[in-house]
C-alpha cells in the first residue's frame, strides 16, 4: 500500500493543478507545514527565479521585504493563486517596483547596478509601511487599467486581451501576460480588506493606541504561527475605530472579513504615484515610518 495511504510519507495535501497554464503539484511538507508547488521542465519559472535571485543580490532589502510581505499575505489568507488572490511572484515584483519608485537609484549601465539602492536609505520597516501606502492609494485606480511595469520601472496603463484586469503586474520576461490575473473581482476586495486594516493598525500603533505586539500578531502572527488573538477588552476604549483581531478558524476568518466591510477604508498616497496626496498619507510619511523602522516597533521585523 502507498506510504501517503497509512500517513507516513513526507507530504500531505497533494492536490494536482492540472488548468493552471504550468500545471502544477501541491503539497504540504510534514515536518514544517511549508506548502510547495512542484512542476516538472518549467525552465521560463527557473529563469525567473535566477533573474529575480541576482537582483535580490543587489540590495539585501529585496529578499527581506519580500519575505515580510508573503508572511503578511499568508497570515492575511491574500497569498494563494489558487484562490484567486496574489501569487508570491505578483507580491515579489511589487516589492521591487516599490524599490524602484525612487527614481535617483535607476541608472542606465551595467556597472552602476553595484551600487543601485544605496542612495535609498529606508529601513525595511518603512518600506514596508510605504508599500502598503502605495498599495492603498491605487485602490480604484487599477480598473481603469493602471499596470505595475518592473521592466520600465514606472506606472503605466494596459489592458490584457482588450480587458482590465482587477490587479495588472506585468511579467518583466513576457510583458504581454500578467502574474496577478489570477485575482478575482471578490477577492480584490479581500485583498484591500487586508491592505486597509492593516495601514489602520499601523496608524494606531503610531498613535499609541495600541502595543507594539498587538500590531505585531495582526500583521505576522504569534511567533510565526498562523493564529492571531482577540484583542482584550481593556484596550477597547483605545482602539475604538478598529475591529476585533480574529484568530485564523475558517470560520473567524469569515467573521473578520465581515468586521472588515464595517470599518472605514481610507485612501493614502505614496511617493512617485499617480493620485494626490493626503494629510494621512502625511501622518504615515517619512518621519512616522522611520519612528515605526527604528523605534518602538524595531522587533516587529
Amino acid at each position: 500500500m502507498d506510504s501517503y495511504a497509512l500517513g507516513k510519507g513526507h507530504v500531505s495535501g497533494i492536490l494536482p493543478i492540472t488548468t493552471a497554464k504550468v500545471p502544477i503539484l501541491k503539497v504540504v511538507d510534514r515536518g514544517t507545514g511549508v506548502e510547495c508547488d512542484i512542476s516538472v521542465e518549467n525552465r521560463d519559472g527557473i529563469l525567473k527565479s535566477q533573474i529575480i535571485h541576482l537582483i535580490s543580490s543587489i540590495d539585501e532589502r529585496i529578499k527581506k521585504l519580500s519575505f515580510l510581505m508573503i508572511s503578511w499575505a499568508i497570515v492575511q489568507n491574500i497569498n494563494s493563486s489558487k484562490d484567486k488572490t496574489l501569487n508570491s511572484l505578483s507580491i515579489i515584483l511589487l516589492v521591487a517596483f516599490h524599490l524602484q519608485m525612487d527614481t535617483a537609484t535607476v541608472k542606465k549601465t551595467i556597472p552602476s547596478f553595484m551600487n543601485y539602492g544605496k542612495s535609498n536609505q529606508e529601513s525595511v520597516a518603512e518600506l514596508f509601511v510605504t508599500l502598503l501606502i502605495m498599495l492603498s492609494s491605487v485602490e480604484n485606480l487599477w480598473l481603469k487599467g493602471l499596470c505595475v511595469s518592473t521592466y520600465d520601472g514606472s506606472w503605466t496603463s494596459k489592458a490584457w486581451n482588450c480587458k482590465v484586469a482587477c490587479i495588472s503586474v506585468e511579467d518583466f520576461s513576457d510583458r504581454s501576460q500578467n502574474v496577478a490575473r489570477a485575482v478575482g473581482q471578490a477577492q480584490i476586495k479581500q485583498i484591500y480588506e487586508c491592505i486597509n486594516l492593516s495601514t489602520q493598525y499601523v496608524l494606531s500603533f503610531m498613535d499609541g493606541q495600541i502595543g507594539g505586539v498587538q500590531l505585531k500578531e495582526f500583521l505576522f502572527g504569534h511567533d510565526g504561527i498562523i493564529t492571531l488573538r482577540r484583542t482584550s477588552t481593556s484596550n477597547s476604549h483605545q482602539i475604538a475605530s478598529l475591529p476585533n483581531i480574529p484568530s485564523q478558524s475558517n470560520q473567524r476568518k469569515r467573521d473578520r472579513n465581515r468586521e472588515r466591510q464595517e470599518a472605514k477604508k481610507p485612501s493614502y498616497a505614496s511617493r512617485s504615484s499617480p493620485y494626490k496626496e493626503n494629510s494621512l498619507h502625511t501622518r504615515l510619511g517619512r518621519n512616522a515610518c522611520r519612528e515605526f523602522g527604528t523605534g518602538r516597533a524595531r522587533y516587529v521585523i
